[in-house]
């Protein structure tokens, strides 16, 4: 039997720009549509507002200092939680893929808190912090926490042992066998555990936010929906989107400079 090897055709940017543009005005063509015919099965779509009126809204909005402070709140919660988590996690995750005892008596108390949803810890956060903001960092922090922690075990425990034991014949030290050996090797799955966790604190947030905030992105969409303003709950939704994807790109660049080795090889 002979092999084909299938090669993927390099395609256009500006092709591929005009194709997600595409996808994008059908998408809201369709919204539209649901709307100003008051279509209601199988779901109630003419509930919504429209594209029209949501543009309108977020018009406005841009043009609001508060609208700003919103944004700017969530996301120095989501920097401060994020980045304490980042380096207690990979420290945590490296004690636990390499030594035995960390993996007795660290792991099985942090596998029994990993399921609990971060909106199940905001009683618990209000209890434990004197202020709001403190408890809804924490719950940030808790988004972020464990992802990383379980994509740099991962990381740890699937370095090359061909690596090891190389490294080990030119006698490194334990020092150098951390630094030049298991974090390069385990640092993709550390970003891509800050990826996820960073997305799961946007989700943390905007609960914490809903249910014991005073200003936030996430408050602003609840408040929006409380008060029946609902083209400025569907902006709210919006301005998290893009927020997130703004917070992933991000990463990938980060991921991009710190591997640049990996391209240059």
């Amino acid at each position: 039997m002979v092999a084909i090897e299938v090669r993927r055709i390099p395609m256009n940017s500006g092709i591929r720009w005009i194709r997600k543009t595409t996808a994008f005005l059908i998408f809201l063509a369709i919204w539209h549509a649901l709307v100003t015919n008051n279509v209601m099965v199988p779901l109630m779509f003419g509930n919504l507002p429209s594209p029209v009126d949501v543009g309108k809204t977020l018009i406005k909005a841009l043009g609001e200092t508060t609208f700003y402070y919103h944004i700017a709140a969530s996301f120095v919660r989501i920097f401060i939680g994020s980045t304490l988590a980042l380096p207690l996690a990979v420290l945590l995750g490296i004690l636990i893929g390499r030594t035995a005892w960390a993996e007795d008596f660290i792991l099985p108390i942090l596998d029994s808190l990993r399921p609990i949803p971060q909106i199940s810890w905001i009683p618990v956060a209000i209890l434990l912090f004197p202020s709001v903001e403190g408890s809804i960092i924490f719950i940030t922090f808790l988004g972020a926490f464990f992802p990383i922690l379980v994509n740099t075990i991962a990381g740890i425990r699937e370095v090359n042992p061909s690596y090891i034991l190389a490294a080990r014949s030119m006698g490194a030290t334990k020092w150098q066998m951390l630094t030049k050996i298991y974090l390069p090797d385990a640092i993709p799955n550390i970003l891509t555990g800050f990826s996820v966790g960073v997305g799961i604190s946007w989700m943390s947030v905007i609960a914490a936010e809903m249910i014991s905030g005073k200003y936030g992105i996430g408050y602003y969409t609840w408040t929006s929906y409380t008060l029946m303003a609902y083209s400025e709950t569907i902006v709210g939704m919006i301005t998290i989107g893009v927020m997130g994807i703004l917070c992933f790109t991000f990463i990938q660049r980060v991921e991009k400079y710190l591997l640049r080795w990996r391209l240059e090889g």
